[in-house]
């Protein structure tokens, strides 16, 4: 186990690195640049002496490399710099960020899951009856519909219609762990949606397969109860390539759900690093994505983990 998890935490720093100066030749890459912004505008090129000065200011006069290697410098000290627009440290704005992103990631998968996995089992026990029909043809309208229609629909039923609900996120509130879940149930509903709909599908698949097998005919023969074989026998087996399905989606959502957080104005890092973006703030753009890399990278390697739980046969080595 440890030398399994040296040899990926090895492996992340080339991964990191080509990461790093990809996302940061992109953002360079962009028409403008920060003076465009500060000055308002690409007019803003009417006023050469204040466009020079914030050039300098932000070493934007500086060779590519030069730059780059700077600012690999700093983020190695744990520095990823300052904010150009409300120049804040980008670390103090990542870490209120993430964690709302965290939050939200969470409650998704876990909504995810408690719908998709009893599905799934359910449609591959019954197959072929309706019970497995309305399985998948809801998995099938989980995948298909777009999150950010979802969203809306969702805002206008239980917000606009009911009133049940709040539809946008009152930030006072993200602070009180009392006050927060209202906030919190359309955005999870609206990302977990999708990723049930995957995952129950993928389960339905894998369950069929181990339901096949000779193990789970021997464990029947046996006269082990129907729900035994099922639950600690034939599931833990078909949850191999779930994991991995909820391990890469779980990755993703803590990159940011953008459009979902735009919607519902969740304050995450998708929305500071759509505001980023359109400010033409580099440091913060190149922190988030740096971020996101890294913990995605660091689900997968949990995933890797939680097989050998669930598979003692595959050998971390």
């Amino acid at each position: 186990m440890i030398v399994f998890l040296v040899r990926r935490i090895v492996h992340l720093v080339p991964v990191m690195f080509i990461i790093s100066l990809i996302v940061f030749l992109m953002i360079r890459l962009l028409p403008g640049d920060v003076a465009d912004v500060l000055l308002g505008g690409e007019d803003g090129g009417a006023n050469p002496v204040a466009r020079q000065m914030i050039i300098q200011e932000y070493g934007l006069d500086k060779p590519y490399f030069v730059q780059y290697g700077i600012w690999l410098g700093k983020v190695l000290r744990g520095d990823f710099g300052q904010s150009i627009h409300s120049k804040k440290p980008v670390a103090a704005l990542l870490l209120d960020k993430f964690p709302k992103t965290l939050l939200l990631a969470v409650v998704s998968t876990l909504v995810s899951v408690s719908i998709a996995i009893p599905a799934g089992v359910i449609a591959a026990v019954w197959r072929r009856t309706w019970l497995d029909y309305f399985s998948m043809f809801i998995s099938l309208a989980g995948v298909s519909l777009p999150n950010f229609w979802l969203a809306i629909m969702l805002i206008l039923l239980f917000s606009l219609q009911l009133g049940w609900l709040p539809s946008i996120t009152d930030g006072n509130a993200l602070g009180d762990v009392r006050r927060i879940w209202p906030f919190l149930v359309l955005p999870a509903l609206s990302l977990g949606t999708r990723l049930a709909g995957v995952v129950t599908r993928l389960t339905r698949s894998s369950m069929l397969d181990e339901l096949s097998k000779d193990y789970v005919r021997t464990s029947r023969a046996k006269g082990l109860p129907g729900w035994v074989v099922i639950v600690s026998h034939a599931l833990r087996n078909a949850l191999l390539p779930t994991v991995t399905a909820i391990g890469l989606q779980f990755g993703a959502l803590l990159g940011g759900a953008i459009i979902i957080e735009q919607v519902f104005a969740w304050p995450g890092v998708g929305q500071l690093l759509v505001d980023a973006i359109f400010a033409r703030d580099y440091p913060v753009v190149q922190g988030v994505i740096l971020l996101s890399a890294a913990a995605f990278v660091v689900v997968n390697l949990a995933v890797d983990i939680v097989y050998s739980w669930l598979n003692p046969r595959i050998a971390l080595e």
